[in-house]
């Protein structure tokens, strides 16, 4: 991503106004909640996903250990979580467009591109809602068509539960 820079002055309530550029770049919409951290010289604005909450990542990984799944978790915009493709890869407009759309795949062969990584085999997907609405998805590869589905939908179920409870 090419460097933009920006002059911009704080008001007297201490807002400063985030560039239309900035925002269309990193797909920031009004309404998305942006984290906020600093330290001594730089203030860095980053957009917040709930799905980034360590809980979670533990959660996930507990059933990676006892089932040794491959898996995906990403909210609209990026993977959260993924034992097979990089985080923070954004999502193309395909994979956005599935992920926005809610879709739920049951053992569907597709193949799938993760930035530079191509994802082939038998998908189980399904949406990530929460108290905030739809905010992401959850792929489970497969190697057996009805206990991967099961387990894909038990994972999202319970990170739900956990969203909703936070």
């Amino acid at each position: 991503m090419k460097d933009v820079n920006f002059l911009k002055y704080i008001d007297n309530l201490g807002r400063i106004v985030i560039p239309m550029d900035i925002r269309r770049k990193l797909n920031i919409n009004t309404g998305d909640v942006l984290s906020i951290s600093c330290n001594e010289k730089n203030i860095c604005l980053r957009k917040y996903s709930s799905l980034e909450d360590n809980k979670i990542n533990e959660l996930i990984n507990s059933f990676v250990d006892v089932f040794d799944i491959k898996y995906i978790l990403m909210d609209r915009d990026k993977v959260v979580y993924s034992n097979i493709v990089l985080k923070d890869t954004k999502l193309d407009g395909n994979m956005q467009l599935l992920v926005k759309d809610g879709n739920t795949f049951n053992s569907c062969i597709q193949s799938f591109v993760f930035g530079e990584t191509r994802v082939d085999g038998l998908f189980n997907q399904v949406a990530i809602v929460t108290n905030e609405g739809l905010i992401g998805s959850l792929i489970v590869l497969d190697n057996d068509n009805v206990r991967y589905f099961n387990i894909c939908q038990l994972i999202a179920k319970l990170i739900m539960m956990e969203l909703n409870i936070s």
